[in-house]
């Protein structure tokens, strides 16, 4: 059973602590919200499907690719370090300021359609170069 509890600033605070998995917690504006949340989140602990996604809500892509190209590319040889930073410009531009939590399928579907329509690539005229979808 979750622990819904009030918060001196006026939110509403739940935390689920069952056995096998870590205690989770999250603030929300409205009780309501925090019920769901936690009817859901115990329901799928229940289940085994329960995936902790604060980390995931927390990092941005941005702050994800930055990190890889610190970490892991700096490994590699200088001519892949290039071609890694020129791959993941487009990637930053898009998806940037996203959550990886927040990346759907429909996210990526229209980072395709704008990559083929040539959205990126503008001429000097100003006009698209589309890519072929090949």
């Amino acid at each position: 059973m979750p622990t819904i509890v009030k918060t001196p600033s006026g939110t509403w605070k739940a935390v689920i602590r069952k056995t096998g998995f870590p205690t989770t917690i999250k603030t929300f504006r409205l009780k309501k919200d925090a019920e769901d949340w936690a009817r859901r989140s115990e329901d799928e602990m229940v289940r085994g499907l329960f995936v902790q996604r604060a980390p995931a809500e927390k990092m941005t892509f941005a702050k994800t690719i930055e990190r890889y190209l610190e970490e892991v590319s700096k490994t590699k040889r200088p001519g892949t370090q290039s071609r890694e930073v020129k791959r993941v410009t487009p990637l930053i531009a898009f998806f940037g300021r996203h959550s990886l939590a927040g990346i759907t399928p429909d996210l990526v579907a229209q980072y395709r359609d704008k990559r083929l329509a040539g959205e990126d690539r503008r001429g000097k005229a100003g006009d698209t170069n589309s890519r072929s979808n090949v």
